[in-house]
This record gives structure tokens, C-alpha cells and sequence, in this order.
């Protein structure tokens, strides 16, 4: 057999462990067992190699990443390439987020993985040492399924972009002519496919892990999986009553019943045992603790590092560069404590615009006079401050991220700290199952089975836990204004987790919530030491309707002799 090499990979994000070995999958080719009784750790370290194909969450596009792309922020930088998006470059030869060889490239490694370990039986250890030889039967049942979550996921990442894509369920050989074997299948199809590598892996995943082992799939992150590719196969994108294309979305079919699976699934997860609770700190949820928080269903963990905090800490701070930079229109989507809506047109609003807001606009935004960094100082976002323009690199938009950014950290000294990104938690469960409810029985309406509670109730969940405490939305709203409801509610708590750029596109809006005006604010320091403040626009961003689905890139269409058709309009 050939021998299991070290990969040249670092990984430091799928496991608690600040970095750990990885093997390519190609050196996991087993003749014997004879050769393999030995190398549990080393089957463990190519399994670590397909979690390194996760996205990366923090700055997954250069220093940027996609919320600099949708109405949540703007980049402070005008070169990085994110901008395509927001000027409407993108093309088959080029776009910032093509994922699509990363993403099919981690697909055959987890694939290679579980055919490879197919052949693994330990039968030396059977009579030998019998409870070896169970931990390691076990062991390898666990991490096929790791294996199989992790082909689920990335799935995903390809459906949202593309719609139906190839499913390439077999080992193939790199060097042939394979890509003109495998043509597009419809959405539906990988909808199915994604949903049971889900219910495989769910079947052999455990429901809880040791400390060394936080970050992996567990049962409960491939259900939660489940549940969020139902509901985005149940949202407008996917149900377009004029398609007739299979690979953009649903031809057909009951819309409805796709809502109550959706919310069958979502609801299966908040249910589940050991069960997921809310954090008790908002602004914790990135930090990682010794316990792992009760929360976060699915993460990716990442070494001690600072690097974030000196991208985004605001420029005129120490080490501050400015990075990305919560817009307007997300300020203004929290809400007032006494009105409701915030609206600049309010005098009282306008003059004292962050007081009596909804709590977690403290905790996502920094903005003016907001105390800020391990010494706490006050943001001065105004014209003249230390961090307001026309100093380079100040914000755009007038407002400064704080989200994830470790305050307790000093730059100058090269303090660092591990951090967590999170791919899915409690929080976007419970609205999942609010959205799927309120489209298929309304805001006060149950179902059958499990579907017991409504979608009111399931929404003022997550408003009214302890780390937020909101006013409870009372009864009488209709399933329009529900919608409308859950949609904010969604907005403002996922704020910067990787959610708006893929629900505006899902829900159909991005031509106002993204080709619209992106806004900001004006602030400026009065003579008596008052601060006035001006909504202002910051830009206005472009949008085409082909960008509800990326193109395919080019070259994988010239690859398969045309065998993988383009998305329409490219």
C-alpha cells in the first residue's frame, strides 16, 4: 500500500485543537488490513483534511467577505474584489465567490475517504482485544458519516449558487475525460441527494462530543442541515410558478407540503435531545469558551489569532486597518424600543438616533461615541474624529463593526485569541421554523404531528430570551406582516453570520435590498459638543436578475464539451 504521507495542509479550524495533522485523501489507499491496524490516527487526520474544505466564514473573499456584498455592509476598500459584485462584474471568467472546483475538490476527498475505509475491518482486533476492537469499528462508522455530513454541506454550497449541479457520487480519476460523464441534475434531485447524505449521517453521528473533539459533525448539525435545505427548497427562488427549467428550482409540485417538511425539520432539531439552548450573552456567541456554548449546533474553530480584530478595529484606533463596515440600512432595521420602526424622519429618532434601540445593535455596531476596546474609548465617527473622515480608510457608511471582534484583546502587544465561526445555531432554527409555519398555516396556526407551536411563538422565542429581551410581538398581525416580521427579526439577529446575501436572493427582493441605495449616516460634532446626524447615500449598487443564480464557470462547460449547460442569462 502506498504509505499515509503528512499533508502539507494546516488545519485549524474543524477541530478544537489549535492545528492537527491532515493527510491528502489520495495516500488513503488500503491493500490489507494488516497495513492499516496501526494508523486509526492517521485515518482520523485524512477525515481532518476533508473539514478544511469548509468555508472559511471570516474574510472568505480576500480580506472581505459576502456581507460586504448585500445590504448589511460595505468594504472600506475600493479594490477589493468583492466590489464586483456591487458593480455588477461578475461573469462565467470571473467572480470572486467561485467555489465551484474548491467545493467539487472536497466532495471527491470525502468520497475517496469513505470508499477507502470501506475495506477497513479490524478483524486482528476482534478476538484479541475486543473492546479495541469495538472503539475502532465504532470510530469508523462515525467518521464515514462525519464524512457523508460533510458531503451534505457541501452541496449546498453549490445548489445555492447554481441551482442543480453535477452529482459525482463516485471516485473519478482526475486525469480522464470525466466532467462530460456527469451532467447537470435538476435542483430537485440534489435537494433529494443533500437530504439523505443528512439522514445517513444523522444515523451515525453522535449527539455530543468531548472537548477535544468540539467542531465536528454531530447528529444534531446534520439535522439542522437538513432543515435549512428545506427551507430554502420551500422559499420563492425554487417555486417560480413560470419555471420550467428543472435545474433553477421546482417545476410543479405542492408548495405547501414543501413548508411543512421544512418545518417538520427545523422543528425536529429544537426538540432534539440533548437539547440546544439559547446563549446567555449575545455577544459571546463567537467567542470560544472552555464549555462549549449550548447554542451553536455546527462551527468552525480557529487557532488563536488577531488578525481579524486588526482588519476590522477601526482605523485611528492602535493596529486599526478598517475592514468591513456595517451599512445604514441595517442600523436603521433595528428597532426603536417606544416606536417600533426607526425612522429618521422622527426628530426624536433623529437627534439622538442609537438610544432606545433594540440591544443588539450595541453588540453587532460600533458606532458614534460607542465605548470601544480593551481601554474603552469613544468612536469618533464624526468629521474631524479619530476614526470618522476624512481620515483614510474611515468608513463609508459611518459605523464601524463589532461583531466578533475580541475587545478584550490589545493589538499593540500582539495579544490573540481563538475565535468560532458559526455555520448554523439555535437562533436561525427557531426562525427557520417560524417562516416555514407562518407560509403554511399563518402567524397563529399548528399542524399536525410535532407542529405545535405557531409561528408567533416561535419568533418571540428568540426576541424575548434573556440575551435580547424584546417586547413579545403580540397577536393580530396577518401572514403578510408576519412575513415581514420574521424577515427583520432574521436580518438583525443573523446580522454578519453569512445569511442575508443568500435570503434576499431565496425570498426574491435582492433587487431592492441589494440593487437599491446602500446608506449610511453623516456625523458631525456641534460647537456645544452635540452630535447631529444626517442619513447620507453611500452608494448605489447594481443588480441583474441572472445573479438570483452565479454562471457556471466557463471553463467547466469547455471541460465537458457542453455537457454542463449555463444558467440563463449567462
Amino acid at each position: 500500500m502506498n504509505n499515509l504521507k503528512k499533508g502539507l495542509l494546516v488545519f485549524i479550524g474543524a477541530v478544537s485543537i489549535a492545528s492537527c495533522e491532515v493527510v491528502e485523501p489520495e495516500n488513503l489507499t488500503f491493500v490489507n488490513d494488516k497495513e492499516i491496524y496501526s494508523n486509526i490516527t492517521q485515518i482520523r487526520n485524512v477525515l481532518n483534511n476533508v473539514y478544511s474544505g469548509l468555508p472559511n466564514g471570516f474574510s472568505d473573499i480576500g480580506t472581505s467577505w459576502l456581507a460586504a456584498a448585500s445590504d448589511e455592509a460595505e468594504e472600506v476598500n475600493n479594490v477589493e474584489t468583492i466590489q464586483n459584485f456591487n458593480t455588477g462584474n461578475i461573469t462565467p471568467y470571473s467572480n470572486p465567490d467561485d467555489v465551484w472546483n474548491k467545493t467539487y475538490a472536497s466532495i471527491r476527498n470525502a468520497k475517496i475517504f469513505i470508499q477507502s475505509t470501506d475495506t477497513i475491518t479490524w478483524k486482528i482486533w476482534q478476538y484479541s482485544n475486543p473492546t479495541e476492537y469495538t472503539r475502532r469499528v465504532e470510530l469508523i462508522k462515525q467518521y464515514k458519516a462525519e464524512a457523508k455530513f460533510l458531503t451534505a454541506f457541501f452541496y449546498f454550497e453549490l445548489v445555492k449558487r447554481y441551482g442543480g449541479v453535477p452529482i459525482v457520487d463516485e471516485v473519478i480519476d482526475k486525469n480522464t475525460d470525466w466532467i462530460s460523464r456527469f451532467p447537470r441534475r435538476s435542483f430537485s434531485d440534489c435537494v433529494d441527494f443533500i437530504v439523505y447524505n443528512c439522514d445517513s449521517a444523522a444515523a451515525g453521528l453522535p449527539a455530543t462530543y468531548d472537548t477535544g473533539n468540539y467542531g465536528r459533525a454531530t447528529k444534531g448539525a446534520a439535522m439542522a442541515l437538513k432543515a435549512r435545505i428545506l427551507l430554502y427548497a420551500a422559499s420563492d427562488l425554487y417555486n417560480q410558478s413560470s419555471n420550467a427549467d428543472p435545474l433553477l428550482g421546482y417545476v410543479g409540485g405542492d408548495r405547501t407540503a414543501r413548508w411543512v417538511k421544512a418545518a417538520e425539520a427545523n422543528r425536529a432539531v429544537i426538540t432534539f435531545t440533548p437539547v440546544y439552548a439559547f446563549q446567555a450573552k449575545y455577544e459571546t456567541l463567537s467567542v470560544l469558551a472552555a464549555t462549549k456554548s449550548t447554542e451553536v449546533i455546527f462551527e468552525r474553530r480557529y487557532a488563536a489569532s488577531n488578525t481579524f480584530e486588526k482588519q476590522n478595529t477601526a482605523v485611528g484606533f492602535p493596529m486599526g486597518a478598517t475592514g468591513t463596515c456595517p451599512s445604514g440600512n441595517l442600523v436603521d432595521a433595528f428597532e426603536h424600543l417606544d416606536d417600533g420602526n426607526f425612522d429618521w424622519s422622527k426628530p426624536a429618532h433623529a437627534a439622538n438616533p442609537y438610544n432606545r434601540r433594540d440591544p443588539r445593535l450595541a453588540k453587532i455596531v460600533a458606532f458614534n461615541g460607542a465605548p470601544f476596546g480593551k481601554v474603552p474609548a469613544p468612536v469618533e465617527l464624526f468629521a474631524g474624529g479619530i476614526n470618522g473622515k476624512p481620515r483614510d480608510r474611515a468608513s463609508k457608511t459611518g459605523y464601524y463593526l463589532r461583531k466578533y471582534m475580541n475587545e478584550t484583546l490589545d493589538l499593540q502587544l500582539g495579544e490573540v485569541a481563538p475565535k468560532q465561526w458559526m455555520f448554523i445555531r439555535l437562533a436561525e432554527i427557531h426562525l427557520n421554523y417560524a417562516e416555514a409555519m407562518n407560509e403554511a398555516y399563518g402567524p397563529e396556526g399548528t399542524g399536525p404531528g410535532t407542529l405545535t407551536v405557531s409561528a408567533r411563538t416561535a419568533l418571540n422565542s428568540v426576541r424575548t430570551r434573556a440575551a435580547v429581551a424584546l417586547k413579545a410581538i403580540s397577536a393580530g398581525a396577518d401572514q403578510q406582516s408576519m412575513n415581514a416580521l420574521i424577515r427583520n427579526e432574521r436580518r438583525v439577529e443573523l446580522a454578519f453570520e453569512g445569511h442575508r446575501f443568500w435570503d434576499v436572493r431565496r425570498w426574491m427582493i435582492a433587487g431592492q435590498a441589494i440593487g437599491g441605495t446602500l446608506r449610511g449616516v453623516n456625523v458631525v460634532k456641534n460647537a456645544d459638543g452635540t452630535f447631529s446626524y444626517t442619513p447620507t447615500v453611500v452608494e448605489n449598487r447594481v443588480w441583474n436578475d441572472k445573479l438570483y443564480y452565479y454562471p457556471i464557470p466557463q471553463s467547466e462547460i469547455s471541460k465537458s464539451n457542453g455537457v454542463i449547460v449555463q444558467n440563463r442569462g449567462w
